[in-house]
């Protein structure tokens, strides 16, 4: 900042060092001495005080000052000052007026220099309102905001994990209506499986979540990314109280079937389930938790074990389970009928046992398609009569020959 004294007597007080205002004060600075352009100064300058040395004075220039500096006082836009016969009849110069002057030359402004200019909103902010926003669009409206979560990388991981899994697209609890993939659940649901393996680490907390839907989306998300350190929380969630939370965690656990962590798991089980020393309990338990990974391997062990009087019970229930039908009360009847249907597979197990007189064993059968093959169908009275049952077999076993062929 330069400032320039338009005539009157010489300063003598001592020249303070320039200072932003204080907030609600005024700027108080020195005003140097300037020799009044065309009148030679009388006046001797200031003695330096005996063993002092001098403070050096600003350069002194006669003439109009430097273009670099622009005319800011009491003037609504800044202008140079005129020539020195303007000035002298300028009545702000009269008497010890003075005329403070603002400099520009670097794009510095000395006078607002304590008003800071406000901060953009920081990377944390604009992730949470990009997470807020997905959080509550819909499926028409979700692909830009994952494309700006996206941009953000793992910075925005914890933020989609925390509001997770937002507005539902669709009604889980309708049945006959599976869902394949996470990206037809929620945006935030669709964003968290776009990170993929990095989206490992949070998933297992969710999958403990309080809120039932919570460890539903969770176990989706975990069915698209299919890691091993995501076996023993799906594994767990095989317990849940929600039935709908079960068949997700088991469909999830499915798509793990290829992977060590699985293969021990089942490992485990089976020890477990056959281990005549282990309190029955566990053993029922095991059981009953072979039938939630409808591990159809295990078929031919729990029929050894139909006999068992301490896990007899859970064995035949898991053995309908997986077939879809109770095939008979004792162990030769299901020796039989495995050795001849062990080759068709699960799905024509389940389809042969639609044509059958229980119809709370075809509703079961009917849901276990499903789940199995993800093809629903509209009719919730499908099964009401074995004759319409045969209509629905009919059905999946052209599914199964399109799929086959």
């Amino acid at each position: 900042m330069s400032v320039y004294q338009m005539g009157g007597e010489p300063e003598t007080k001592k020249r303070s060092t320039l200072r932003p205002p204080a907030p609600g004060g005024e700027e108080s600075v020195s005003v140097p001495r300037l020799k009044a352009p065309g009148r030679p100064s009388s006046e001797p300058p200031p003695q330096a005080a005996s063993g002092t040395r001098p403070r050096p004075e600003p350069p002194q220039t006669d003439g109009d000052p430097p273009p670099s500096v622009a005319m800011v006082l009491r003037s609504p836009t800044p202008r140079p000052p005129g020539p020195a016969s303007e000035r002298a009849a300028d009545p702000r110069t009269d008497g010890r007026a003075h005329l403070a002057e603002r400099a520009g030359g670097a794009g510095l402004d000395a006078l607002s220099s304590a008003i800071p200019e406000p901060l953009p909103p920081d990377r944390l902010q604009r992730v949470h309102a990009v997470v807020r926003e997905l959080a509550v669009c819909g499926p028409e409206a979700d692909g830009p905001l994952r494309q700006q979560i996206r941009s953000f990388g793992l910075d925005a991981l914890s933020a989609v994990a925390h509001a997770f899994p937002g507005s539902l697209w669709v009604d889980v609890s309708r049945p006959h209506r599976p869902l394949s993939t996470a990206r037809h659940l929620s945006g935030l649901a669709s964003a968290l499986l776009e990170f993929g393996d990095d989206a490992v680490p949070y998933l297992p907390s969710l999958l403990r979540a309080a809120r039932p839907e919570v460890r539903l989306s969770a176990s989706l998300v975990a069915r698209g990314v299919a890691h091993g350190d995501l076996v023993q929380p799906l594994a767990a969630r095989l317990q849940d109280d929600v039935v709908l939370v079960r068949q997700y965690a088991m469909m999830a656990l499915r798509a793990c079937a290829e992977l060590p962590e699985h293969r021990a798991l089942r490992g485990e089980l089976y020890t477990t389930f056959e281990d005549t020393t282990n309190k029955a309990q566990w053993r029922r338990k095991a059981a009953w938790m072979i039938g939630q990974l409808r591990d159809t391997e295990a078929v031919p062990r729990l029929i050894e074990h139909l006999g068992d009087r301490e896990v007899g019970a859970a064995v035949r229930e898991t053995l309908v389970l997986l077939v879809g039908r109770d095939v008979a009360r004792f162990r030769w009847g299901w020796r039989s009928w495995h050795k001849a249907h062990a080759h068709d597979g699960r799905t024509s197990w389940l389809i042969e046992s639609l044509d059958q007189p229980d119809p709370e064993l075809r509703g079961q059968a009917v849901e276990e398609l499903v789940l199995l093959t993800g093809q629903g169908f509209d009719r919730r009275h499908a099964t009401a009569t074995r004759e319409q049952a045969r209509e629905l077999a009919d059905f999946y076993r052209k599914w199964l020959a399109d799929r086959l062929s």
